[in-house]
Parts: structure tokens; C-alpha cells; sequence
């Protein structure tokens, strides 16, 4: 993937051409509450660096976020959200206690004793979110703690500049986002029902608008982690009185009613442009239109309201 990204303007609608028809992550929060490891396409010739847990493990770390294609970029802030699993390889649907992180390369120590408390306000799974910046690409070890049960994964790293979506301190790519006057071909440009009222303003107006602005990718009548509908509803109560932020909600898919396999399915605008292969993400700027906060897949409302302040 090429981090030089073709932003289509406020009236071009985007290509799913540069995914090979798109895959999103289709392990996640499954419907029925059930995740699988993540899955991803093969929009990438590297090899999954899930680490494979021991038989008799007590838990095991389940990467909620991309490891199939380059996602995690080296010498910036990453947030990599965990689901915890009981012996079977089923997440937990509450944890209790907050896990302990430590990450490494090559054996030397890059982050040591990281606390990190689980979320899951307003969302059907319990998650802990690792914050890292690793100093360079290659391959972390992360080891874990979770009420004494110790627990292994493997991440990749890679240079900024191969990962498709914008990073932390990263502009945000002006993309086209529907609106009702102008719906970029994508229909519906609203599945939640009732539509949700952040459609009227486009992405690239509001990034001229000097407030911040929190923009999330989900599409909750077709997500494939059944996480899409509840941050959105999460994102309508805490962001709808805010005049000091525009929240904007575009859909994953240009055409879901006019295709019979989704997978066949033209991507919207800012999902083709930043060449995303999940859903959903929350993007959040500062005044100046510069990211300072991305969430990949899952975040709950206290972590959601702490990334909107």
C-alpha cells in the first residue's frame, strides 16, 4: 500500500480498485457476540504474526486490529485494541481487572509495565486499548498479564509511509463525504435507522471550518463486527451538542442494495481513498485538520469522550 493516497474532491466518488475488491475484517465482534482472530485480505504479502497461545493457557490475547497488512507504523503513537479470551479462545464479555503490557523488539525492552484498563462502556465486548510507539519497523513481542495468567502476540511494524490510513500527526485527506444534496453516487449514505444527523456537512468544508472534527467510518446495517451501530449511537449522544467539534459519519459501502455478495460492493469515498480493510474507525482532528487520535474497530464511550476532549 502507498501512503500517497489519490483524494478524490468534494464530488468524486472513490475506487475500491486499489484493494482487489476489498476485504474488511471479518473476524470481529461476529454478530452473536464471538470474536474470531482477526482476519484480513490479502492486500499484503506478509505473514500474520499472531503468536499461537499455549494449549493450556488460562487466557490468550485476541488482536482486535489488522496484522495481515501493514497497520501499525513505526515512530508514531499506535493504539492497538485487545480482547482477552478465556481458555477455549472465547473473549471474555466483562474483565475485571486491567491488563499489564510489555512490548520488545529483539529483546530489548521498548515499553515495560504498561497498566491498561479494560473498556467496554456502550459496546457488546470488553477491550483493552495498548497505546505504543514503536522506534522502528520490525516485529514487537508483546507479553501480557491478566490476573496472574501470562499471554503472548506478535506485531508488525512498518515504515508510516506503507500504511494506507492517515496516522496520529498526520493531516486529515480532504475526501469527499455524502451529504443529501450531493451523495457522491453512495446510497444509502445513511444505514442506521432512524439516519443519523451527521451527513450535512462535507468532510472538506468541515476541515476548513477551524473546529475540530471527529470523523467515523462504520456502516451499521452491513458491519461485519457489529460494533458499527453502538459507536454511533455512542458518537450521537456525546457529540451532538458540541459546538466545538463536527462530528461526520460516512458509510463503508457506496452500493450494498445493488450488489447480492457484499464483498462485491463499490467502497464510499473515504474508505477507498484511505484504502481501509476494516470498519469501523473513529478519526479525530484538532482545529487545524491534523489527526490526533484514530481508533480502529472498537472504542467504548468513556474512551470515545476522552478522544472528542
Amino acid at each position: 500500500m502507498s501512503k500517497r493516497l489519490n483524494v478524490p474532491g468534494s464530488g468524486q466518488t472513490g475506487s475500491a480498485s486499489s484493494l482487489t475488491r476489498r476485504g474488511v475484517l471479518r473476524a470481529g465482534f461476529a454478530t452473536g457476540g464471538v470474536l474470531a482472530v482477526t482476519a484480513i485480505t490479502s492486500c499484503s504479502d506478509s505473514d500474520d504474526t499472531s503468536t499461537p497461545q499455549d494449549a493450556g493457557a488460562q487466557h490468550a490475547l485476541l488482536a482486535a486490529f489488522p496484522q495481515s497488512v501493514p497497520h501499525l507504523g513505526a515512530g508514531v503513537p499506535n493504539r492497538l485494541p485487545y480482547l482477552v479470551s478465556d481458555s477455549e479462545g472465547v473473549p471474555l464479555s466483562e474483565l475485571s481487572d486491567p491488563v499489564t503490557f510489555n512490548v520488545a523488539i529483539n529483546g530489548e525492552t521498548v515499553e515495560e509495565n504498561v497498566e491498561v484498563q479494560p473498556r467496554s462502556e456502550g459496546v457488546p465486548r470488553a477491550y483493552v486499548p495498548l497505546n505504543v510507539t514503536f522506534p522502528e519497523p520490525g516485529i514487537y513481542d508483546i507479553t501480557a498479564t491478566y490476573q496472574g495468567s501470562g499471554m503472548d502476540s506478535q506485531v508488525q511494524a512498518y515504515s508510516p509511509d506503507e500504511i494506507g490510513p492517515p496516522g496520529v500527526g498526520e493531516p486529515l485527506p480532504p475526501v469527499g463525504t455524502p451529504t443529501p444534496e450531493s451523495p457522491l453516487d453512495v446510497d444509502p449514505i445513511c444505514t442506521r435507522v432512524p439516519p443519523c444527523p451527521f451527513h450535512s456537512v462535507a468532510l472538506p468544508d468541515a476541515l476548513t471550518m477551524g473546529k475540530k472534527v471527529a470523523l467515523l467510518v462504520s456502516t451499521p446495517a452491513y458491519c461485519q463486527t457489529a460494533v458499527c451501530g453502538p459507536i454511533l449511537d455512542n458518537l450521537i449522544d456525546i457529540a451532538s451538542d458540541r459546538d466545538d467539534l463536527i462530528p461526520i459519519h460516512t458509510e463503508v459501502y457506496a452500493n450494498p442494495k445493488a450488489v447480492r455478495n457484499l464483498a462485491d460492493a463499490d467502497l464510499a469515498p473515504v474508505p477507498a481513498a484511505y484504502q481501509m480493510v476494516y470498519e469501523p474507525a473513529l478519526f479525530v482532528t484538532d482545529p487545524q485538520g491534523t489527526l490526533t487520535a484514530r481508533a480502529d474497530t472498537i472504542v467504548d464511550r468513556s474512551e470515545m469522550e476522552e478522544l472528542l476532549s
